[in-house]
């Protein structure tokens, strides 16, 4: 069940191009990490360490990125690891966590490496 403010953030971050991947109207996630990383985003909006905005314009940045860089039947594409990419930038610039806590963060609470230290 989401809050208000979960409602208003998953309808900022659903508009245009980075919209999260659903299936029958509900949120897919595959893995356990990309729904930690997704809540993890909102809760750091709620707080107020950035805005949705902010982040869905970073995920649109990030993913014209990737798609410039790759053939768009890329079977690598991932959108929760850009996601992940997103939000562990803007943890760092915004000075959440010092990069060495950004690399440890990523590791244990979401299982996935830093793409920040490329580790």
């Amino acid at each position: 069940m989401y809050t208000k403010y979960e409602e208003y953030a998953l309808s900022i971050i659903s508009g245009g191009e980075s919209n999260p991947p659903k299936i029958n109207g509900k949120l897919n996630f595959k893995d356990d990490w990309s729904q930690t990383a997704f809540a993890l985003a909102i809760n750091l909006s709620k707080k107020g360490f950035f805005e949705m905005e902010e982040f869905r314009q970073e995920m649109i940045k990030t993913i014209k990125h990737w798609e410039n860089n790759h053939s768009l039947d890329d079977k690598s594409w991932n959108y929760y690891e850009i996601w992940v990419s997103v939000l562990e930038k803007l943890i760092y610039e915004k000075e959440v966590l010092n990069r060495s806590e950004v690399s440890s963060f990523f590791k244990k609470i979401i299982d996935c490496k830093s793409q920040i230290l490329n580790e």
